[in-house]
């Protein structure tokens, strides 16, 4: 009797022994897999914000790159318009020069038909002191002059001491640069003279 006594002890006793270290076991089991389980969620966490974080990186880098993008763009429209600008002026300059270089091409015509007239008379005419000579043509044109002439003239000095430019007065008198010019220089000269 003591024995049966001693072997149900030691069957409770192993009987609790087994409950204890099942009940341990699955503790340890619900322990790990709770570790499991919070490690994973800290790791989805940490790849989440990971994720977060590079998306924010690459929304501000496309943002970055689509400003950098809209700079060149206009900076690129800036000068195509700075271009553009350039040539219109570049052809309007073009145009001027090719006009006036009409006109030079005119008024050198003009001279040089003069010049041949002058040849021919000088050849038709007996020959005469330098200074005489080149006087009579001065002569003959002052001479020619009329009061209208003298007016002009005179507004022609008033305009060269105004300091306006030949092609200003040219336009203004209707006379040619060559003809304003020439009266300018015979200005110091004894035949020209309306005050």
């Amino acid at each position: 009797m003591f024995f049966l006594i001693l072997q149900t002890l030691f069957d409770a006793v192993l009987l609790a022994a087994i409950v204890f270290i099942f009940h341990f076991t699955n503790h340890e089991m619900n322990k790990k897999k709770e570790e499991a389980d919070l490690l994973k969620a800290l790791q989805v966490q940490e790849i989440k914000d990971q994720l977060q974080e590079l998306l924010m990186t690459l929304k501000q880098l496309g943002k970055e790159v689509s400003d950098d993008i809209q700079a060149q763009v206009m900076e690129a429209e800036l000068k195509t318009d700075l271009i553009r600008k350039s040539t219109v002026k570049i052809q309007r300059d073009l145009k001027k020069t090719l006009a006036l270089a009409e006109e030079v091409n005119v008024e050198k015509k003009r001279l040089e038909e003069k010049v041949e007239i002058i040849r021919m008379k000088s050849k038709n005419e007996p020959r005469a002191p330098l200074a005489a000579k080149a006087a009579e043509p001065m002569e003959a044109n002052l001479a020619n002059l009329s009061l209208n002439d003298s007016d002009l003239i005179r507004q022609i000095y008033k305009l060269a001491d105004a300091d306006v430019d030949v092609d200003s007065i040219s336009k203004k008198t209707n006379l040619t640069q060559g003809e304003i010019q020439l009266i300018l220089n015979l200005r110091g000269n004894r035949f020209s003279t309306p005050n």
